[in-house]
């Protein structure tokens, strides 16, 4: 009986752990014009103007705000929360950092340099992510949907990752240390 429960148990493991991966792919150095299939069905795009290191298709999620669409791209590309500005304080500098887009076809001029890209297009989500950061036209073309994939939306966005430098690193770990020096000597003297 614990056989047949173990094996039961296994196969509805895997079977909902392939529906869950179905929902998500990632692409890294995608071809051009590249493929993907999630639930709701099977999207091919083309692309030009930028180099795309990696590519996340996925179904459509509920709220496509800017700060939503921000944590579905933190969360697909594995990044630390907070990795984007929040929309109120991109809306004091930019403007069309974001837009409604209609057709197959769209070419994005956006004053906002980004290298992460969010489309939705109709039951699906594609998040790109650049190589560098993007301040060209980059253009996209929906060549064919099993299921919707009319272009709905666009959304950029800036990563603006800043890594401590180790000279600044050092500076604040050096007192750190010396302070350290410090207890244990007057616990040695006590």
């Amino acid at each position: 009986m614990k056989k047949l429960l173990s094996a039961i148990l296994i196969v509805t493991a895997s079977l909902f752990g392939s529906f869950a991966n179905a929902a998500s792919v990632t692409i890294n150095n995608p071809s051009n014009p590249f493929s993907f299939t999630v639930n709701f069905g099977t999207l091919t795009l083309s692309y030009s103007g930028a180099t795309v290191s990696t590519v996340v298709g996925m179904d459509q999620f509920p709220n496509q705000s800017y700060d939503n669409t921000a944590t579905q791209i933190e969360s697909a590309f594995s990044l630390p929360a907070d990795t984007f500005d929040a929309e109120a304080i991109i809306d004091a500098t930019y403007n069309t950092y974001k837009g409604n887009i209609a057709g197959s076809s769209v070419t994005i001029n956006s004053d906002l340099p980004y290298d992460y890209l969010s489309l939705h297009l109709g039951g699906y989500n594609v998040f790109f992510q650049f190589d560098s950061v993007v301040n060209s036209p980059f253009t996209v073309n929906v060549l064919s949907a099993t299921r919707g994939g009319g272009l709905s939306n666009y959304r950029t966005f800036d990563s603006d990752l800043t890594v401590v430098p180790v000279p600044a690193a050092a500076i604040l770990f050096v007192p750190a240390l010396l302070g350290f020096i410090a207890l244990r000597r007057k616990a040695k003297a006590s």
